[in-house]
């Protein structure tokens, strides 16, 4: 009886060795599995909190929990997420009121990789608003193409795009 007990716990303590000469990243992919375990919880409880969970409920969060905290770094000039907040409620106030933009309305959306094109898509979000994000690449025929499939009659394009949207 003796025997088979300490054969098994023989075998229980060698088996962690086995595995990691068998498989080296055994650990690894052990810590990445209790990981996304652990994620998958804190999702579902998030979920049961709010049914809906979207990206600006998620940037909404963290302005309340690190309203200090970095957000944005871009060139020289960095944002916090209460600079982000504010300047994407800025915007929101003015396309609501000086471009009549609603609730459900759909905004082609023409800028390259710069801080303002993530403030007007929270002002959007905020504002209910689908925005369809256009490759600022593309020019004349295809721009036109491009902003007439996604059914919206207001575009929002960046100050040096002003050429490819007369053309």
């Amino acid at each position: 009886m003796y025997v088979l007990l300490y054969t098994i716990l023989a075998g229980l303590a060698i088996l962690p060795l086995v595995l990691y000469l068998r498989n080296p990243y055994f650990t690894q992919d052990l810590r990445y599995t209790v990981t996304c375990i652990l994620l998958g919880l804190r999702i579902n409880r998030i979920k049961r909190s709010k049914p809906f969970y979207s990206m600006l409920d998620c940037f909404l969060d963290k302005v309340k929990k690190h309203p200090n905290k970095q957000f944005i770094v871009f060139e020289k000039s960095s944002y916090t997420y209460r600079d982000v907040d504010k300047q994407s409620n800025k915007l929101a106030r003015a396309l609501s009121q000086h471009a009549s933009v609603k609730e459900g309305d759909t905004v082609a959306l023409l800028m390259g990789n710069e801080p303002m094109y993530v403030f007007i898509w929270l002002a959007l979000a905020k504002l209910g608003c689908t925005a369809a994000l256009l490759n600022y690449n593309i020019r004349s025929k295809s721009l036109l193409h491009c902003f007439t499939c996604c059914g919206t009659n207001v575009l929002l394009a960046a100050s040096e795009l002003r050429g490819a949207v007369e053309e």
